[in-house]
């Protein structure tokens, strides 16, 4: 999972709950070989978990009780029309064939589930190793292009100046403007402005992630 690792390291910065992902990501790693079916599992959850939280992200109206609620196959669906109504870089054609995957990453689940079923042992299909690395590998891909995407967005809800001490602090030291914060002048002055600086400032961050 190195990629989706290094795009929610990036994420870190803005969004502090993020890191609460890790540890499902240490699941799937763990388990990819020893207990494929669980690593599968683990990776349905990280899905499910990482849309809402998407979701959640860039739409006011997100309710998490109709959230918790959803079906893993419309409840990736929503967070990534949502996605796409503000980054056009994701295709309609990308998002139907992504919910077909998900599907069958689904579909896979309920079939040979560890956890969440309580399937009695021994199991009537169990996966190996081969085929949970596939699933892994998929996973990753997967979620880091959306979340890639999601660190392009401005946030729908409102931006907060305390959003982004880190960038704060480097247009500061970049900007002399006596005694005054040159970002919180930009913010409030000019937010259009600010926000161009914003994304400028996270896409070299992930740039700099990439070349490591």
């Amino acid at each position: 999972m190195r990629q989706t690792k290094e795009i929610l390291t990036q994420l870190e910065n803005r969004y502090i709950n993020i890191d609460y992902y890790y540890t499902i990501i240490e699941k799937i790693e763990e388990n990819v070989n020893l207990n494929p079916d669980i690593a599968i599992e683990s990776c349905k959850a990280l899905l499910e978990g990482l849309s809402k939280f998407i979701w959640k992200q860039i739409d006011n109206s997100y309710d998490s009780v109709v959230a918790d609620k959803m079906d893993f196959h419309p409840l990736v669906r929503q967070a990534v029309t949502k996605l796409g109504d503000f980054n056009e870089d994701i295709e309609v054609d990308f998002v139907n064939k992504v919910n077909k995957l998900i599907v069958s990453i689904g579909e896979v689940r309920n079939k040979r589930g560890d956890i969440s079923h309580g399937k009695l042992s021994p199991k009537e299909y169990m996966s190996d190793a081969q085929f949970s690395n596939l699933i892994v590998n998929i996973t990753d891909n997967m979620l880091y292009y959306i979340l890639h995407c999601f660190s392009k967005v401005v946030l729908a809800k409102e931006l907060e100046y305390e959003d982004n001490p880190d960038f704060n602090e480097k247009l500061d030291n970049e900007n002399a403007f006596g005694y005054l914060s040159y970002s919180k002048a930009l913010f409030v002055q000019d937010i259009e402005a600010y926000k161009q600086e914003l994304l400028n400032h996270l896409d070299l961050i992930e740039s700099s992630i990439e070349n490591e």
